[in-house]
């Protein structure tokens, strides 16, 4: 997932930081027991031994997972922490095929906000009981410093499965100079009828976004109108679809209710696929429309898309977090720009968290590595060892003020978390929908069949899989 990693060295005030990790944990080592059906109101308080298996992305979190897992063991004599990496496209079928045969592979794993914990809720340990013990998750841990719109994505109800290491929300990137040039104004004006919108300080529709994009695909100073996920893998295309269909469906909610977990926005507030509505078509045009004015058609996905953008050839990027970090060191550093919204002005939530298999077999190790990995002091280094973007907000802080990344990208990062919805569903009968759907929005980018098509297949497929459409 990381797009330019680059190690920073440990400064003095991280040597500090460090020293009060170390003084902070020793303080509260060994305040674990496994009780297997209740939590003791008051623990007694073994050493931690034995070992586990925790899993990291590759290529994303996993360096800062290992050094996270170096302070672990040092603090605890004799104990290991085996860090495992498996590549995104592969783990949900790793996790699932390990616990579907009562393997105890790994105790902790990662997963996205994509809809996977439909699939591994039944396999998950519940952390609610943990999280409100203070013996296993003390004040200092500071609940409150972790972004809700994070961490209530991982939940069912007021059960919580797991706690995010990774904060992120799809976001609008522009390059102003495409947008301030006055020949760009007048023939803009002159082709479209009204004045080429700043997104510095203009909300967009999305009807102006596939305007402004079709102005610049191959003219005007750019190469290409924009940049986006348009791949297949991974999701790719599909969060980027669903991003742009987040603002259609938030101004429908008078219509089809609020945006709520675990349906997220592709359904009705009681649970009803919304694939088959007029908002879900028109918005298959627009992004059909995008795709003809995209770089790398078809081939963009979550590492080449801010690379390519960040050599200049388009005023106009739809991405992930990350960018924030990576373009600090691209040849257009300084000139980029965070949109004052997103298309629309509703955007869709992301993040990536750590969860427990329940039938773990060291329940207390991997509790407290859990809470260790995920605490303020070690947080820190998902974004200096793998630029990874903050979920708490004393990183934000904490990027400012080390020159991570500018005050102003942090307060355009919140305003979008604050204006954000959950896109993919956490149901277990969704991945197998997901990868129909996945098929064909790259069927309706290519132009094999019509958004219409698109919608009624997606529909159709759905009701096969037992899910409840929404029929008007």
């Amino acid at each position: 997932m990381v797009v330019n990693r680059k190690y920073r060295g440990i400064s003095k005030a991280m040597t500090a930081i460090i020293v009060v990790i170390i003084i902070a944990i020793v303080a509260v080592a060994g305040g674990y027991e496994y009780y297997i059906s209740t939590l003791p109101k008051k623990p007694t308080t073994p050493a931690l031994s034995g070992s586990i298996t925790v899993v990291a992305q590759a290529g994303e979190n996993d360096v800062a997972l290992a050094q996270i897992a170096k302070n672990f063991e040092q603090l605890h004599p004799g104990v290991t922490v085996n860090i495992v990496s498996i590549s995104f496209g592969n783990a949900l079928t790793d996790y699932l095929t390990a616990f579907s045969e009562n393997q105890d592979a790994y105790d902790i794993i990662y997963f996205p906000n994509i809809g996977w914990l439909g699939k591994l809720e039944p396999y998950l340990l519940n952390l609610t009981p943990y999280i409100n013990n203070p013996s296993y998750f003390p004040p200092s841990y500071n609940f409150s410093d972790i972004l809700p719109s994070m961490i209530n994505q991982f939940k069912f109800g007021n059960t919580l499965y797991a706690i995010p290491y990774l904060g992120d929300v799809m976001m609008f990137y522009y390059i102003p100079s495409y947008f301030t040039n006055t020949t760009n104004q007048a023939l803009f004006k002159q082709e479209y009828g009204y004045n080429l919108p700043n997104p510095g300080n203009t909300t967009i529709t999305l009807k102006q976004l596939v305007d402004i994009a079709n102005f610049f695909n191959g003219k005007h100073g750019s190469k290409y109108g924009i940049v986006m996920m348009n791949d297949a893998v991974a999701d790719d295309m599909t969060e980027t679809f669903t991003a742009l269909f987040a603002a259609a469906r938030v101004n429908m909610s008078s219509v089809y209710g609020p945006v709520t977990a675990p349906y997220g926005e592709l359904f009705t507030s009681s649970g009803k696929l919304l694939t088959d509505t007029p908002i879900f078509i028109q918005t298959l045009n627009y992004f059909a429309a995008l795709e003809n004015d995209s770089a790398n058609e078809f081939n963009s996905g979550f590492l080449t898309t801010p690379e390519t953008f960040g050599t200049g050839v388009a005023p106009m990027m739809i991405y992930w977090t990350p960018a924030m970090l990576s373009l600090q060191n691209s040849s257009i550093k300084g000139q980029w720009a965070i949109a004052k919204a997103f298309p629309g002005g509703v955007s869709n939530l992301g993040g990536v968290a750590y969860g427990i298999y329940k039938y773990t077999k060291n329940l207390p190790l991997a509790l407290s590595f859990l809470e260790f990995a995920t605490s303020q002091n070690q947080s820190v280094y998902y974004m200096t060892l793998d630029d990874l973007l903050p979920f708490r907000y004393s990183m934000f802080t904490y990027g400012v003020q080390h020159g991570i990344f500018p005050a102003s990208d942090l307060n355009a990062m919140e305003s979008y978390l604050s204006n954000a919805v959950q896109g993919e569903p956490n149901l277990a009968s969704w991945p197998p929908v997901l990868a129909y759907m996945q098929a064909e929005i790259a069927q309706v980018a290519t132009m094999k069949i019509t958004p219409s098509q698109a919608a009624s297949a997606i529909t159709s497929y759905a009701a096969s899989q037992g899910i409840p459409i929404y029929s008007g």
